[in-house]
């Protein structure tokens, strides 16, 4: 399993990397520099108000699939049908629901007809993602790694003739509409993957077996609606608690960039590995050598991202955005370090989920909404968009923690006795290079690269990161499909 692991991790890593960033840093930053902080501020509030209810369309299914169809495969066909009737009416419900609240939330008409369509955008990708999730779910993961990428690539290309062609006018709705193409084409081509899978498939729905796996369900869906909640809780009281809130989420969303795009790479990692756990789980094999080889490949480059990004926070953010000033540094300084905390959510609450610790995760997720309320409700009229940055890295912080401690007592996750040492090596030897990247004056380019080179050096000569395996590894893969 961890060869599985490692050869499907380069190619979806290779996949995305080539894209997606360039989707966060190339088009929504060009989007948002052409129509303003406060036009893309509006777009950012709506977008935030269309995730709230958000966990209607999911209910866990998305989870709940990916990990179960890797355990039983044949149940595909049995709960297919009851799983998709069930989707498209709860998306008849949030679209409602979203539309309702907007309308009571005191939006004119023309902000309701942009929240309708990116409403009708989130039903669109949680299908998407919900025909991938069945891919992974089947162990397909070279053609989920490629699945993955197809909505962003359409994005780029019609926001890109908007962009740099002037083919289209550059607007919110228009960059909205774009999504709405794409995210349409996706779930096509997604379904038509899916649908060899699906033969003799039976749409007439058995009530005992729909109840079943609507119970079986509830967990994911609490779990999902929690994490909704307190991750975009924030963007939509910025606006209610600040009269500058149009311009404050502008500079938040303008902070959030980059975590986005390092975000989206992480949680590719986590849809592969909970297939993959829950294989493990259910075959009763050791779980020790990949929890700590995906720990060793997240959190020490996750370190060096936060680091660098932390560090060299001004020039970042003013590469990001040409509006820029040094509160908006201050903003993405204290946001950009949200991400290592994520990327131990996405190891070890991914572990958690394939095992089931349902109750657990939702009480962490309570106990994260109630402090992440409390803390923006105190810090926002005080420091702004500042305040919710702090509110979000300890939100992130009290999770990534207590879903490690959680998942090494439950299943009993013992790591190498080294392995500890190295890892703490390995943070020190990065440190202690920025510090001399410091002393040297380079700037933030090229104190990336020294970083970037440094943090792969320390892996493999730690042998944190075995490269002679993975060489190896993409060999043999590439011998088996030669043939």
């Amino acid at each position: 399993m961890k060869k599985t692991f490692v050869s499907n991790f380069i190619l979806l890593m290779s996949v995305n990397l080539l894209i997606k960033p360039f989707w966060i840093l190339g088009i929504d930053r060009g989007v948002q520099n052409a129509v303003g902080y406060e036009q893309y501020g509006i777009y950012t509030n709506l977008f935030a108000f269309s995730m709230l209810f958000i966990t209607l369309l999911d209910l866990g299914i998305n989870s709940y699939t990916s990990s179960n169809i890797a355990k039983n495969p044949e149940k595909l066909r049995d709960e297919f049908a009851a799983l998709t009737t069930f989707k498209l009416s709860s998306s008849f419900i949030y679209i409602a629901l979203t539309l309702g609240l907007g309308l009571l939330n005191g939006y004119p008409i023309d902000r309701l007809k942009l929240l309708w369509i990116l409403g009708l955008n989130q039903i669109l990708s949680y299908f998407y993602t919900y025909f991938r999730s069945i891919v992974g779910g089947l162990q397909k993961f070279k053609t989920d790694a490629m699945l993955s990428v197809v909505d962003r690539s359409l994005m780029i290309i019609l926001c890109g003739l908007m962009l740099w062609f002037g083919l289209f006018s550059i607007s919110i709705k228009a960059f909205i509409l774009a999504q709405t193409v794409s995210y349409l084409v996706a779930v096509l081509i997604s379904f038509l993957v899916i649908k060899p899978h699906l033969h003799h498939l039976s749409w007439k729905i058995n009530p005992i077996l729909f109840k079943k796996v609507v119970k079986q369900m509830v967990p994911y869906a609490l779990l999902s609606l929690l994490m909704t909640f307190y991750t975009r809780l924030d963007v939509v009281l910025i606006p209610k608690l600040l009269s500058d809130g149009d311009l404050q989420n502008g500079i938040y969303a303008s902070a959030y960039r980059l975590l986005e795009a390092a975000n989206m790479m992480a949680a590719l990692v986590a849809m592969l590995l909970l297939p993959i756990f829950s294989k493990m789980i259910s075959n009763k094999e050791n779980l020790n050598p990949l929890v700590q080889f995906s720990t060793g490949l997240m959190l020490i480059p996750a370190f060096s991202f936060c680091l660098v990004a932390f560090i060299y926070q001004l020039p970042i953010i003013q590469l990001l955005n040409h509006q820029s000033t040094d509160y908006s540094a201050q903003v993405f300084g204290m946001v950009i370090i949200c991400f290592y905390p994520l990327a131990t959510m996405y190891i070890y609450g991914t572990l958690l989920t394939a095992n089931g610790n349902f109750k657990a995760l939702n009480t962490f997720a309570a106990m994260a909404l109630v402090l992440n309320l409390c803390l923006n409700l105190w810090l926002i009229p005080i420091h702004k968009a500042y305040g919710a940055a702090i509110a979000a890295f300890a939100t992130q912080g009290f999770i990534g923690l207590s879903n490690f401690l959680l998942a090494k007592k439950k299943l009993e996750i013992r790591f190498e006795p080294n392995f500890p040492l190295k890892y703490f090596v390995s943070i020190i030897a990065i440190s202690l290079l920025m510090i001399l990247n410091q002393y040297l004056s380079l700037n933030w380019w090229q104190a990336s690269l020294v970083i970037g080179f440094g943090t792969l050096a320390s892996m493999v000569i730690l042998k944190i990161f075995n490269l002679d395996q993975a060489m190896l590894l993409i060999k043999s893969k590439q011998e088996k499909s030669g043939k």
